[in-house]
């Protein structure tokens, strides 16, 4: 009896991760026949998830401002300040941001304001926690906010997938593979499926096993080929697997972005990363051609 039990949860789980994104995605698509002028702080809020997703430096630098527009409507609004929070965690983790300590002050004290005004929120608490460990480095926090964002929802395919994102950076590589492989069994046509294969690729850096590692970056680039950290991730799997043409030629995708990037700049911005999966990655970048 115990397993039935157990069979239904599991199809539950299954159909609620499913069914969660496409309702999301429906509802980004009624917003696309809605003229402008009459959004609200909510449909403001679609319109910057919309825009996230297309996940482009001027896609996010919209969804960040549609996020500061749903604030002027309603100044209280924890889910638009989380978004715009999680817009700034975004642009430092690509590359794309210009003044580093402006948008770090911000995005920390947005995070902050909506995690005091909605603690139980599990789509707040996830953007929170990927915000907390991107610009505040601050793992143990943001580790606990993701479990939290969990725990109000046992079927986010996106909280499982920050999870095993923060669980394989700190170096708990089979652990993290644990929490992304459910949320690819969650929600396999998940929009974010890109951001899931790139953990994969740093949960298997971690382990050293670069070619496994340079599959799972492929197919979050055939995702998202905008995905900076996966072109990295990319080079450096390839490099060490002795690849090096085409490592060097990942490494000049990464410098169309961020020019001037080097290995001390990218070891400021990934302060929270484990010696272990860093000297992977550091190495196999140094060997693509990055700078120190």
């Amino acid at each position: 009896m115990s397993d039935v039990f157990e069979l239904q949860d599991r199809i539950t789980e299954n159909v609620v991760g499913a069914i969660e994104p496409k309702i999301q995605l429906a509802e980004i698509e009624r917003l696309k026949q809605k003229p402008a002028a009459n959004l609200d702080a909510y449909d403001l809020l679609l319109r910057a998830q919309q825009l996230e997703y297309e996940f482009t430096e001027e896609s996010v630098l919209s969804a960040l401002r549609c996020a500061q527009e749903a604030l002027v409507i309603d100044p209280f609004y924890a889910p638009a300040m989380a978004m715009a929070a999680y817009c700034y965690g975004e642009r430092r983790f690509q590359g794309w941001t210009r003044e580093i300590e402006k948008e770090t002050a911000e995005g920390l004290r947005l995070a902050k304001q909506a995690l005091q005004l909605a603690s139980d929120d599990a789509n707040v608490l996830w953007m929170v926690a990927l915000t907390t460990w991107q610009l505040g480095s601050d793992t143990q926090h943001a580790k606990e906010f993701a479990y939290r964002s969990l725990e109000a929802n046992p079927n986010s395919a996106i909280a499982s997938t920050i999870v095993g994102w923060i669980e394989a950076y700190s170096g708990n590589s089979t652990k993290g593979m644990e929490f992304l492989s459910r949320a690819q069994r969650l929600s396999p046509l998940d929009p974010r499926a890109w951001f899931t294969a790139a953990g994969m690729s740093i949960a298997y850096l971690g382990e050293g096993q670069f070619e496994e590692g340079a599959s799972w970056a492929k197919k979050a680039l055939a995702k998202n080929p905008r995905y900076t950290v996966a072109m990295r991730l990319l080079a450096a799997h390839l490099a060490q697997l002795g690849q090096l043409e085409p490592a060097r030629e990942a490494m000049r995708e990464i410098f169309k972005v961020e020019p001037h990037l080097t290995l001390s700049a990218l070891r400021s911005r990934l302060m929270f990363m484990h010696e272990r999966v860093w000297k992977n990655l550091s190495n196999g970048l140094r060997i693509a051609g990055m700078p120190e």
